[in-house]
């Protein structure tokens, strides 16, 4: 999966009648894709941020802006 997407962003386009297209990611690449991103909202300084997308609600999407 080679793309300018994040994770959560690629797998809700590919699903998007899915309301919970998070559930449909394989656990591995999850957890590898969570590793990863920690360490980049880890150096961004972003941890602690709050919307981070700016539309005003907190969700799994938040975590792809830091890569978008």
């Amino acid at each position: 999966m080679k793309s300018a997407k994040g994770l959560y962003q690629f797998f809700k386009g590919k699903y998007p009648l899915e309301r919970k297209f998070y559930d449909l990611i394989p656990p591995l690449l999850e957890k590898k894709y969570l590793k990863t991103i920690y360490n980049c909202h880890l150096c961004a300084g972003t941890l602690d941020g709050v919307d981070i997308d700016g539309d005003v609600e907190l969700t799994v999407l938040d975590i792809d802006h830091i890569i978008a």
